[in-house]
């Protein structure tokens, strides 16, 4: 990778990412470890709530503050929330499981991960969900920064209607808003 290509990647969009994606942390894992060590909650339904809630900040800190996203369109949300679904299953049900199953046998992480309780799925769940997370923010900024977020989608729309065709009725709304 050369270094302009890295320049384009590591910008302000970069350190906005992480101030609020911390803060956004901060709440909604904090919220999910609760639900599963507290309240009993799967492993699997806790983080739902996590995403659900973070979902939700996050989608308007990026629109609004992180990527100044101003054009609005029924196809971002729909980007969004397709990049939201595939972050979390590639994070819960690839990533973690895997990672989880490499890491658990060594004693150290396990003593770490046993702060919901000594029991193996407690230790498992805390594990997975931690992997899940850190795999989950790093897929999440790409996905946001060039899917969900990037002109490029709104380039090509303004190149088909220039090049005669024609936009569609929602496109026709946002151009006058």
């Amino acid at each position: 990778m050369n270094k302009e290509r890295l320049k384009r990647m590591v910008d302000r969009t970069l350190v906005y990412y992480v101030i609020i994606g911390i803060l956004n942390f901060i709440l909604c894992t904090a919220i999910m470890f609760l639900l599963f060590n507290v309240y009993g909650f799967s492993d699997h339904v806790a983080p739902l709530f996590n995403y659900g809630l973070g979902s939700l900040i996050w989608y308007l800190a990026c629109r609004y503050i992180l990527f100044r996203n101003k054009p609005r369109s029924w196809q971002q949300i729909v980007r969004f929330l397709l990049e939201v679904i595939v972050c979390y299953l590639i994070s819960y049900y690839i990533v973690a499981p895997l990672l989880s199953r490499v890491l658990l046998p060594n004693p150290r992480v396990r003593r770490f991960f046993s702060f919901g309780g000594e029991e193996e799925d407690m230790i498992r769940g805390n594990c997975e969900m931690t992997i899940g997370t850190a795999a989950y923010a790093i897929l999440n900024y790409f996905g946001q920064r060039y899917f969900v977020f990037s002109g490029r989608y709104e380039l090509h729309r303004k190149r088909r209607l220039r090049d005669g065709g024609s936009p569609s009725a929602e496109e026709d709304t946002n151009e006058k808003t």
